[in-house]
């Protein structure tokens, strides 16, 4: 017999978001240090040899990759789990600035895979040329191919309408949990007591 899940409150998850903002501070800071010692630290890392730089370059290497994404994946869960501790049960106190700004940021983030073929499609309407890379790179324009390149502009903004909709759908349905949760904590709140 397999035990129930137990869900996690609302106040959890806010915990777990605060505490996912003091990481992606904690893995934001060295990382903006690497990054404006960028040059120094890699002329003094060049100047070794032997293990010694193998070690070092890979440390470097991995500080520049592992940093950033750490501090960028966490902030983005943050983010997300204090959307939805405003959702579950158990959130003691109401919505505040900071729970509408990261709601805002959290829509914002999740409309950036949709920002990359629009600005592809933009970028053809604005120059009136596109160019295909794979498998090999060719060049369209609107006054010398205009069926290949409205066919390339309008897959791009299909590309990025169907990303906003998932993006669109995935909100709604937590603006539709917010709600609802609003309104049963209010006929809770003036429900008469027995």
């Amino acid at each position: 017999m397999q035990a129930p899940i137990a869900i996690v409150s609302g106040e959890q998850l806010l915990a777990r978001s605060k505490r996912l903002f003091l990481l992606t501070l904690i893995f934001a800071t060295p990382s903006a240090l690497l990054a404006w010692q960028l040059a120094p630290l890699w002329s003094h890392i060049a100047a070794l040899d032997g293990a010694t730089f193998l070690g070092a370059a890979t440390a470097f290497g991995l500080g520049l990759i592992v940093l950033p994404l750490g501090a960028l994946i966490c902030f983005v869960s943050a983010l997300y789990w204090r959307v939805e501790s405003n959702i579950r049960p158990g959130r003691q106190r109401p919505a505040n600035t900071a729970d509408i700004v990261s709601a805002c940021a959290a829509v914002l983030a999740s409309l950036l895979p949709a920002a990359w073929p629009a600005s592809k499609a933009a970028r053809a309407l604005i120059t009136g040329s596109i160019t295909i890379r794979q498998p090999i790179e060719h060049h369209f324009s609107i006054a010398s191919d205009p069926l290949v390149f409205w066919e390339n502009v309008t897959y791009w903004l299909l590309a990025s309408v169907a990303l906003a909709a998932l993006s669109a759908y995935f909100w709604r349905s937590r603006w539709l949990a917010y709600r609802q949760r609003d309104i049963v904590s209010k006929s809770e709140s003036t429900a008469p007591r027995r």
